[in-house]
């Protein structure tokens, strides 16, 4: 696997980034265990795919989305629309430490996520508004220009998964996800064999982006990130599709119209990519 980032240089970093980034409950958690447990669970998380979900995992992620608002430049005043966000916290977790009382805002269908997600951002002081519907059809529920930054926090792969399951009328709404999992990976197994993936998914992906730029003011940001779970690997996810999801993401947009490519420094572009609307 192409590491995640550089072991060297984030381990004399994440004592301090555990004291900015995790509650006093984590924290108590995070300094239970060894400094030697601790780096060995952070190059676990930068070198393999994700086997396990740590405390060590949320201090590095929850940091680097901080510091994609930090170079980004973002207002006090912020308002952050996260797509196919599931039930993972980390991007709320981090703005209610870096842009307290700015606005949060999710497009997520799939019920039970949806309340779970509630349930762990419960008492964190932002301005939470969940859009229960697809996220292509937000500009019904956002006005123009109104949103600064639009984070895909692991969820190119399961914008891609929904595709492909709309088309092949699997629910994933009322459903639980993980027990979907298997059926969503047998269709990327297919898609994979007869190399029809691009074909299937391409297009509806473009579109959703397309939508999601009207909601974005000029200058804002699209910011998607990508790691791989041991988990699907084991389930059959095709590994090369896994591994390559941002850099297909890339082929798939490039070219597209009202935004272009932008490069941070220390992001790889294997697991992040970042547009910029013009």
């Amino acid at each position: 696997m192409i590491p995640l980032d550089d072991v060297d240089k984030w381990y004399p970093l994440v004592n301090e980034r555990a004291q900015r980034f995790l509650s006093e409950q984590e924290r108590e958690q995070y300094r239970s265990l060894p400094q030697n447990e601790v780096e060995h669970q952070l190059k676990l998380l930068l070198e393999c795919p994700i086997a396990h979900f740590t405390v060590v995992n949320e201090v590095y992620f929850r940091a680097r989305w901080a510091e994609v608002f930090e170079a980004l430049q973002l207002g006090d005043d912020l308002t952050l629309l996260e797509v196919a966000s599931g039930d993972a916290d980390m991007v709320p977790q981090v703005m209610a430490r870096t842009h307290p009382n700015s606005t949060y805002i999710t497009a997520n269908m799939n019920k039970s996520l949806t309340a779970s997600l509630l349930q762990k951002t419960l008492g964190l002081p932002l301005h939470m508004k969940i859009i229960e519907e697809d996220a292509a059809y937000l500009e019904k529920h956002l006005p123009s220009g109104s949103v600064d930054i639009i984070v895909f926090q692991h969820a190119v792969n399961d914008i891609i998964q929904a595709i492909l399951c709309e088309q092949a009328g699997i629910d994933t709404i009322h459903t639980d996800w993980m027990e979907t999992l298997p059926a969503m990976i047998k269709l990327l197994q297919q898609e994979v064999a007869s190399g029809t993936l691009e074909v299937h998914a391409r297009q509806p992906f473009i579109a959703l982006i397309h939508t999601l730029l009207k909601s974005l003011r000029t200058d804002g940001v699209i910011a998607m990130n990508h790691y791989m779970f041991q988990l699907d690997l084991d389930w059959g996810y095709p590994a090369d599709l896994f591994e390559n999801i941002i850099p297909l993401a890339r082929r798939w947009l490039n070219g597209i119209q009202g935004c272009e490519e932008i490069f941070i420094p220390g992001f790889d572009r294997q697991w992040w990519i970042f547009l910029q609307k013009r």
